[in-house]
């Protein structure tokens, strides 16, 4: 009898267990399959994702290469209607271009100025070296400065860079230029001396730059001499001055690279004082330049038809 229970015990529990087996290896194929197909919906999900950003980024390709062409026509566009506009407008000004260091080329800084009808009477590059120089270098830089008056040899290329900016302006003491030029401080061309404007190009890519003892002493002294000046820099500089110009009072330009920047320069040398470019703290892009200009040739235009 107890054997009987015993082996209808087991076999119920052996029952049981088949079935419990059986569940379980369904309930796992079947998981495999739900598995499976989740599977497929996210492949399919990230197919349909990947050729939606395939699309949207020749899209894009597309809108850059529309964009690039209608930037290429704009720049055409600059370069015919730009010399027309400043044509004439700074006529037998003499202009002194002051580069406070040699990160940069302008060469359309001074093709704006010359199609405008200023004369640059010189171009002075401050050289990296004034940063670099030993005891012996500076005692013989003292020696030499001396010559023109007092020199604080505390403050050394403060001195230097206020007394070549009364250099340029005024012509006196040029042998100092020759000096400067040969011991490589500085590139120079041109001829110092009877200067109606300074442009003073400055701008960093480095961080240990020439602002204070450069720049601001030239900036200084240039009030001092009552001689004009106005600060610009290129858009791509990587430590601006414009910030420490506006400080100076000194109206800025800081996409000189550009035709709207070589415009805006000029408009300020004709007197639209302001900060013009694209960076924090402008006063807008540029002067409202083209206006004027359109204004002017109606006047033209009408004096001409009264006097025929």
């Amino acid at each position: 009898m107890n054997v009987n229970i015993r082996y209808y015990v087991l076999t119920i529990a052996a029952i049981f267990m088949a079935l419990g087996i059986g569940i379980f290896i369904g309930f796992m194929l079947d998981g495999q399959k739900v598995f499976s197909e989740q599977q497929e919906t996210i492949i399919n999900q990230l197919e349909q994702k990947f050729k939606d950003i395939q699309t949207e980024n020749s899209n894009l390709k597309d809108n850059v290469q529309s964009l690039n062409k209608q930037l290429d026509y704009m720049n055409q566009y600059g370069k015919i209607v730009f010399p027309e506009i400043v044509k004439g407008r700074l006529n037998g000004v003499k202009v002194a271009i002051i580069e406070t260091n040699n990160d940069f080329i302008y060469p359309g800084l001074r093709n704006a100025l010359m199609k405008a009808g200023a004369t640059i009477s010189s171009v002075t590059i401050f050289k990296d070296d004034l940063n670099n120089l030993d005891q012996s270098e500076k005692d013989d830089l003292i020696m030499n400065l001396s010559k023109y008056g007092n020199i604080d040899s505390n403050h050394l290329i403060e001195s230097l860079s206020e007394k070549l900016t009364e250099v340029l302006v005024t012509g006196q003491d040029g042998e100092l230029i020759t000096y400067l030029k040969d011991k490589g401080y500085i590139d120079f061309t041109g001829t110092p001396g009877n200067t109606d404007f300074i442009v003073l190009a400055g701008g960093s890519n480095l961080k240990n730059n020439n602002l204070n003892i450069v720049d601001i002493p030239i900036i200084k002294q240039s009030k001092i001499l009552n001689v004009p000046i106005v600060g610009v820099e290129q858009s791509d500089v990587k430590y601006s001055y414009m910030d420490a110009y506006r400080k100076q009072h000194l109206s800025t330009v800081d996409n000189i690279d550009t035709i709207i920047g070589q415009t805006s320069l000029i408009m300020v040398m004709q007197g639209k004082e302001g900060n013009y470019g694209v960076k924090p703290g402008d006063t807008s892009i540029m002067p409202d330049a083209f206006i004027e200009y359109q204004q002017n040739q109606n006047q033209n235009k009408t004096n001409s038809n009264e006097v025929k």
